[in-house]
């Protein structure tokens, strides 16, 4: 297809007057089924005492052979099943039907109109010549042959025929083959020699075309997609599916790029009792741009087994730091300064857990050295034991664990750490408050090489964790408003820990975990065991919401809250030891009817007031069709702001056949669009256009600048065939916020 043709048919269809009848499911524009129901059941057909019913303005009857000869407006009914025609000749014994002038077979979903016709009542079966029209309700499909040859209920054969999915004499698309064949029972078609024309100019042929009846799955070539990029250049894809099992499929394309050359694209997906997964990858021999191979592989595989073994592995590598910015959106990669593998099994049972697993990074960005990768764990032992029975007044829990780490820099310090967290504690709970004190010990252990002269190349940390954590729960009937209740939760945590210096013991993998509500609770404000938050601190918050009598749905959720720090620390997350409070945390959910909902988290803090942090979403749902999102993040450091981005992305229709969509994202401390995208849609009976066009900035691997991408995204969806071009709906599912699949009728 050339770029002319598709100019020409993107204006033949923005000029185009669909159908404006509309109803729910696949064919929302079609309007009403190509055929109405019928009086009669199709199983009883078959059935010996099925009468055969005869109509006509005369007949006459032969008795050697028994044959029924019907003249002028003939027609023979048995249950759901008619055969008309001008004339008409019925055999008895054979059941064999001769039809001549505007002969018709109508039953349940099927219609076939032609000027001759033989058919076999008793096996459904029969040839039908100069067919004007035939209509099958399965799959929204109508057109025309010079011979429809019905070989049994399933299978049907058709000679030098159209097929289109669009509404009778509103043809925006049409399919014309030599020869088809549909198969009701599989739900496949197959054509050859055809040519797919859009309003009567030809834009695509093959040899041999197989298309899906109804929404089957099906073996064979997909439609070819078209786009066009500043990295690429123009870009075009003629993927094949393979549907080798139920439970198993793959997909291979071959792409072209204009100015880089041809890719072979593939994925391969399977779902076993026990086992899942899938496996995509890439390969283009020779850049022309880059100057050397390229490829990528992307593998993720979930066993399970039982209820207690459980076990993953995803493999994610390149070729090179740019491959991800250079074909990321086909097979599925975005721009990040390492690439994570990772392997695990597990093992769970009576109150007892293990498991292994291993890691390694890739890097992808050139701007950071190979001192500052992250340490890979090959591998960790984890053990645990955490009774799933009541044990009386006490409970009791058990965590250890054994890392070796390796660090690709031989001047990091790399070796073993062994980690065991034994925990008692005396939980005591009613309808209305909990309290619950315990005491765990943390005991952490090293073998270290690699490190500083005169350094201990075996330091450890032993230290008591003690806890209280409290709460209560109050309930009333919200005043305001009828059918609701509002809850009052107040909540209370004491920490403590001796002080203690662990500057000695080397970092591997553990940092702060951030601030959040639910993180003003936690024993430990570190995301890993290499340090421990000593001293006291004791944590104050609440948290109110409103919710439905009869359904529970939670209408809004307010909680706030802040650490008060009692003692000194030399060890803090947030690496300021001589805080005596931590921000104050406040985060509201509002969930409310009409499809409005909102997000906020806002921080402050009381010691500098130029301290402050704020993340806001708001969302209208209004449809399955309308979703608007504006968000906003500031973060401001000791009154200067670093932070500064706003967000807005919505998605709407104008009428009922033109949509839009759209989104940006602004950074207003430099002034600049970080992205931004505009497309829209029309849909029609049998088809849908989308077009996009977006902008954004695309981080450099090799340097610390950014460049603007620009893409043109187009797809034509041709209803009950195929669609060609990126995939729209995709991209859009991944940057406007609560678009879901239903979207525009998709």
């Amino acid at each position: 297809m050339t770029i002319k043709q598709l100019f020409i048919v993107l204006v033949l269809i923005a000029l185009a007057s669909p159908a404006t009848a509309q109803q729910s499911g696949r064919w929302a524009l079609c309007g009403a089924p190509l055929l109405p129901p019928v009086d009669g059941n199709p199983a009883e057909r078959d059935a010996p005492d099925t009468p055969i019913v005869a109509t006509a303005d005369r007949s006459e009857f032969s008795n050697e052979p028994p044959v029924y000869q019907l003249i002028g407006n003939a027609q023979l009914q048995r249950a759901d099943q008619s055969i008309r025609s001008e004339q008409l000749t019925y055999n008895r014994d054979t059941t064999r039907v001769d039809a001549t002038g505007n002969v018709s077979l109508l039953e349940t979903d099927l219609l076939i109109a032609g000027e001759r016709a033989s058919y076999w009542l008793d096996d459904d079966r029969g040839r039908f010549e100069e067919v004007s029209e035939y209509r099958i309700n399965i799959g929204h499909m109508q057109g025309t042959a010079d011979a429809v040859v019905r070989e049994d209920v399933m299978r049907t054969r058709y000679e030098r025929l159209t097929l289109s999915t669009c509404n009778p004499d509103a043809e925006i698309w049409q399919m014309s083959a030599a020869r088809a064949s549909i198969d009701n029972e599989t739900r496949q078609g197959q054509a050859w020699n055809t040519v797919i024309s859009l309003y009567d100019v030809p834009v695509f042929y093959t040899p041999y075309l197989r298309f899906p009846v109804g929404s089957e799955r099906m073996t064979g070539f997909l439609a070819p997609t078209l786009a066009d990029s500043t990295e690429n250049g123009l870009t075009l894809a003629l993927p094949w599916y393979w549907n080798i099992a139920p439970n198993r499929d793959a997909t291979i394309t071959p792409i072209w790029y204009a100015d880089r050359g041809a890719l072979l694209d593939g994925e391969f997906r399977y779902l076993e009792e026990t086992l899942e997964g899938e496996i995509s990858g890439g390969y283009l021999p020779s850049d022309d741009i880059y100057g050397d191979d390229r490829w990528a592989i992307n593998q993720s595989h979930r066993l399970s087994i039982g209820s207690s073994i459980r076990g993953n592995l995803n493999q994610r590598r390149v070729s090179d730091v740019a491959f991800s910015n250079d074909f990321g959106d086909n097979v599925d990669y975005r721009a990040s300064r390492f690439l994570l593998s990772d392997a695990s099994l597990s093992w769970s049972d009576y109150g007892f857990s293990s498991s292994i697993d291993a890691q390694s990074w890739q890097q992808v960005d050139n701007r950071i050295s190979e001192f500052n990768q992250p340490y890979a764990r090959v591998p960790r032992i984890r053990f645990g034991y955490d009774p799933t029975q009541d044990t009386g007044l006490l409970d009791y829990t058990f965590n250890a664990e054994i890392t070796e780490f390796d660090h690709p820099d031989s001047s990091r310090v790399q070796g073993r750490r062994i980690d065991m967290t034994p925990r008692l504690s005396l939980p005591w709970r009613t309808l209305g408050y909990y309290v619950e004190p315990a005491l765990a010990w943390r005991y952490t252990a090293y073998d270290l090489t690699g490190t500083e002269p005169g350094a201990d190349g075996s330091p450890t940390r032993s230290m008591p964790v003690y806890t209280v954590d409290s709460g209560m729960f109050f309930e009333r009937q919200a005043n305001s408003f009828a059918g609701v209740y509002q809850t009052l939760e107040p909540r209370v945590f004491f920490r403590g820990a001796p002080t203690e210096d662990q500057e000695d013991l080397p970092n591997f993998d553990t940092g702060g975990s951030g601030i959040s509500f639910s993180r003003l609770f936690r024993d430990n404000a570190f995301s890993g065991p290499d340090r421990v938050e000593d001293g006291d601190r004791l944590s104050v918050g609440a948290t109110t919401r409103y919710l439905d009598e009869g359904t529970g749905e939670e209408y809004l959720r307010f909680s706030g809250g802040q650490i008060f720090y009692l003692s000194d620390r030399t060890t803090a997350a947030d690496g300021e030891p001589e805080r005596d409070e931590s921000e104050v945390v406040l985060e509201l959910t509002l969930n409310l009817p009409q499809g409005f909902s909102a997000e906020a988290d806002y921080r402050w803090d009381p010691e500098d007031s130029g301290n402050t942090g704020l993340r806001t979403l708001l969302r209208w749902q209004g449809t399955h069709t309308q979703v608007v999102n504006v968000a906003l993040r500031q973060r401001d450091v000791d009154g200067e702001r670093v932070l500064d981005q706003g967000e807005l992305s919505f998605a709407t229709p104008i009428n009922a056949h033109w949509r839009v969509f759209g989104g940006i994202t602004q950074d207003f401390i430099d002034d600049e669009v970080r992205q931004r995208f505009f497309g829209i849609q029309q849909d029609g009976c049998c088809y849908a256009v989308r077009l996009v066009q977006r902008e954004q900035i695309e981080r450099n691997p090799f340097s610390s600048g950014a460049d603007l991408g620009k893409e043109i995204m187009l797809e034509i969806e041709l209803k009950g065939l195929a669609g060609f071009g990126d995939s729209v709906v995709g991209f859009l599912r991944n940057e406007i916020d609560g678009y879901g699949p239903n979207s525009f009728g998709y």
